[in-house]
C-alpha cells in the first residue's frame, strides 16, 4: 500500500513537472529546472521500480545522462545570455542563430 502511494506521489511530481514546463516556455532557465525537476521525478519511479529487481546499474547510468543533460543546458544558457544578453526566448530569433 504505502509503495503505491509513493509511485502516486511521483506522478502528480511528473505531471506537475510537465505542466510548468509549458508554462515556462519562455525563460530558459525556469524551463531548465524544470527539466531536472522532471528528471528527478522518473529517478524516483525508476528506483521504485529497480529496487524490486535489484539492478543498481540502471540507475547510474540514468544518473550519468541526467548530469550531462544539465551540464549540457547551463552551457548553452551561459551562450545565449553572453551573446543576446537575456534568457528570454520570446526575444530570440532561432533562424538567425
Amino acid at each position: 500500500m504505502y509503495m503505491y502511494m509513493n509511485y502516486y506521489i511521483y506522478m502528480i511530481m511528473f505531471f506537475i513537472s510537465l505542466f510548468m514546463f509549458s508554462y515556462y516556455y519562455y525563460y530558459i532557465l525556469l524551463t531548465l529546472m524544470t527539466l531536472e525537476f522532471i528528471m528527478l521525478s522518473v529517478l524516483m519511479m525508476l528506483m521504485m521500480v529497480m529496487m524490486l529487481n535489484n539492478n543498481i546499474n540502471i540507475i547510474l547510468y540514468y544518473l550519468v545522462f541526467v548530469v550531462c543533460e544539465g551540464v549540457l543546458g547551463l552551457t548553452i544558457l551561459i551562450l545565449l545570455i553572453r551573446m543576446n544578453g537575456n534568457s528570454n526566448m520570446k526575444l530570440l530569433n532561432f533562424i538567425l542563430w
